[in-house]
């Protein structure tokens, strides 16, 4: 088909377009392959046109195959269907109903896995390109940096350069999404409830929280008591690089990552309809206000609470290596021409210290040494991460510089464990944020910056999750 015609199948007046040198793929990009309303009326009217003999009159007893002698009838249905006309009521009709008995039909979960399990199948069927998508599977070559843990496919590596090595599939065989997506959703309930969130709980919860404004404090206890108190019901399945549930309620989610080495749930409240765009309320839910760390079991596991107390700390920043040790800059790097930028050097690693007792302040300590990742990407080429001396148990903590969607005034490097690329409407786990004045450099001395803490996690011991049994009625033979 060519371009022409294809802008005619979409029923567009082609003899009053002004077409002159448009090549035939241009117009058929013009055309598009959506089906407009024109066509589809069409094609209905041509169906039932065509079909019209096929149709069945009303009242008539024959069926297609009587009327249609083309389509001959099996011989051997197991089923006979009587057309014949009834009369009198249903119950007069029944027979046998003395010998049927009703029983509960439970809908939940049948299928019972181990947590350990779900986490190893879910880290073998992650999306390991951003092109393999929900469900897909790239049979490229992959390929895992060294440095940073991103994964991509031989096509579309190479912008960031990372550093990469080749992913040995044979000994890390990987798992189709559709087979952990099915053995998932036989595993996750469909309806989960939450018990013991209650007004003393969160009224005890706040006595930890010195800073906290009383208008901010009833908006946030409204919304959290009217998520807690709906039934979560599942949505939707995410494959991304991290596996995740969702469930929703009118007035709130949860959702399930299965993060290989920190699996939780996490709990998120709405704001209500009639509150301003802009209100400080609406910025604040964006985060979870709750969350469960899994233990030995899918359900089961400690809660915390993300209290709106906004604190501040202070902590060192200091550049560690020589002179010649130091690197160019982005802006060097990116060829910026301004007497500012283009001899810009910075450190390639970074000591970060904090007080020994504003240590408990922060969800995860962040002291020790950042090694920067300039060829890993993330914004501006500046991320850097821990030279972890800790357990292996814990995920890698990453410094980087995290944009703000539209105030550039609150652009600030942040910590966290995760370093993708968000989607519209998702929320990076962020630890806290330096002040959006410091940036990288190539100073010498020691920096004191201010540090924004703008949650604070307590522990509730009180908090359950259950699963709500879906049952229905189901009438069997005695």
């Amino acid at each position: 088909m060519v371009g022409l015609e294809a802008l005619s199948m979409q029923g567009l007046p082609v003899d009053k377009l002004l077409l002159t040198r448009e090549t035939e793929d241009q117009l058929a990009d013009l055309a598009g392959n959506a089906m407009s309303t024109t066509v589809v009326g069409a094609c209905i009217l041509a169906a039932l046109v065509t079909g019209k003999k096929l149709l069945k009159h009303g009242g008539d007893a024959q069926t297609y195959e009587d009327k249609n002698r083309s389509l001959p009838r099996a011989e051997s249905d197991a089923m006979a269907v009587d057309n014949t006309p009834k009369t009198g009521p249903t119950e007069a009709r029944v027979v046998g109903e003395e010998h049927l008995q009703l029983k509960p039909l439970d809908l939940t979960t049948a299928h019972a896995c181990s947590l350990k399990e779900l986490l190893h199948d879910a880290d073998m069927s992650k999306r390991l390109c951003s092109c393999e998508g929900r469900m897909d599977m790239t049979l490229r070559p992959l390929s895992a940096c060294q440095d940073c843990g991103s994964t991509f496919c031989q096509k579309c590596g190479g912008r960031p350069e990372h550093n990469p090595k080749l992913i040995n599939i044979a000994q890390n065989p990987r798992l189709h999404p559709s087979q952990f997506s099915k053995k998932l959703k036989e595993t996750l309930p469909m309806c989960i409830s939450l018990s013991g969130i209650e007004n003393e709980l969160l009224h005890s919860l706040r006595k930890e929280a010195t800073n906290l404004a009383d208008s901010l404090w009833s908006k946030w206890q409204e919304a959290v008591l009217a998520a807690a108190s709906s039934e979560f019901r599942y949505v939707e399945l995410k494959r991304q690089e991290i596996w995740s549930v969702i469930y929703q309620s009118p007035v709130g989610a949860l959702e399930l990552s299965l993060h290989p080495k920190r699996p939780e749930w996490r709990l998120f409240a709405r704001p209500k309809a009639t509150e301003p765009a802009n209100a400080e309320i609406r910025e604040v839910l964006q985060s979870p206000v709750g969350r469960l760390t899994c233990g030995d079991e899918l359900l089961v596991g400690q809660w915390q609470f993300a209290l709106p107390s906004p604190a501040t700390i202070k902590v060192k920043i200091e550049g560690l290596g020589d002179l010649d040790d130091l690197i160019p800059s982005w802006e060097a790097r990116l060829g910026l021409v301004g007497e500012a930028f283009k001899t810009r050097m910075v450190y390639p690693k970074l000591k970060v210290s904090v007080e020994y007792t504003d240590i408990p302040k922060l969800d995860r300590d962040i002291s020790g040494v950042y090694e920067l990742l300039h060829k890993c990407g993330t914004a501006n080429g500046a991320l850097h991460k821990k030279i972890d001396t800790d357990s292996n148990d814990a995920p890698p903590l990453f410094m980087l510089f995290d944009p703000h969607r539209t105030n550039d005034s609150e652009d600030c490097f942040v910590f966290s464990i995760s370093t993708r690329r968000l989607e519209y409407q998702e929320c990076r786990p962020i630890v806290c944020r330096l002040d959006p004045t410091w940036r990288q450099s190539s100073k010498d001395t020691e920096e004191i910056v201010q540090c924004h803490l703008p949650l604070k996690w307590i522990t509730a011991a009180s908090v359950l999750m259950k699963v709500k049994r879906s049952v229905c009625s189901l009438t069997m033979p005695c």
